[in-house]
């Protein structure tokens, strides 16, 4: 049996006997599986959806943080020391991106990813609706610290209908958050 055909045929059970294709003999997920490669399809996702796009009624695209979901699920998978520094790299894109004051969106992620990793035990385990609670609180968390930061800076208080609106935009990634945490949470063999 060739290669090839090989795999089609475990790709073949897989689908039709409702199991997983393994990745690799071990089940190791590295850590390019659930950092790096969500990393980038959060930049990704910043730049396809920060396209002036002309929709009906005079409607934009809606503009979601996409690293908050990442800043809340990643301590959740498993603690690193990677994520920070990408989380920090993805806020100072995010700063050169949007125009924010260097440090802006850096800081704000930090504090997702601090307190979603302080309270991580609470939250590991938990029925869904405690994991979207959580998520829910993380990023009120992240617009008010913005909101304060942005009123320090400018003097000025931000739009808040502006504000709630990419908010709840941002709380729609919940499914990511919960997307990410089923399909890496327990898939590492040497973390079980």
């Amino acid at each position: 049996m060739t290669p090839s055909a090989s795999r089609r045929a475990r790709l073949y059970k897989a689908l039709f006997e409702n199991r997983t294709p393994r990745r690799g003999s071990g089940g190791i997920v590295g850590p390019q599986d659930w950092l790096l490669y969500p990393a980038l399809l959060a930049v990704l996702a910043t730049l396809v959806l920060a396209t002036d796009l002309p929709l009906p009624f005079g409607l934009d695209l809606p503009e979601p943080v996409w690293p908050v979901a990442l800043a809340f699920a990643w301590p959740l998978i498993r603690p690193s020391f990677i994520a920070p520094v990408l989380l920090g790299l993805m806020g100072l894109f995010l700063d050169y991106f949007w125009g924010a004051p260097l440090g802006f969106y850096v800081i704000g992620l930090m504090a997702v990813h601090a307190a979603t990793l302080i309270i991580r035990s609470y939250i590991v385990g938990q029925d869904t609706w405690v994991v979207i609670g959580a998520y829910t609180l993380a990023v009120l968390l992240f617009f008010t610290l913005g909101v304060i930061m942005t009123t320090l800076d400018s003097g000025v208080v931000p739009r808040l209908i502006s504000v709630f609106e990419q908010m709840l935009a941002t709380w729609c990634l919940v499914v990511v958050v919960l997307i990410l945490l089923e399909r890496f949470l327990n898939s590492d063999v040497r973390f079980n």
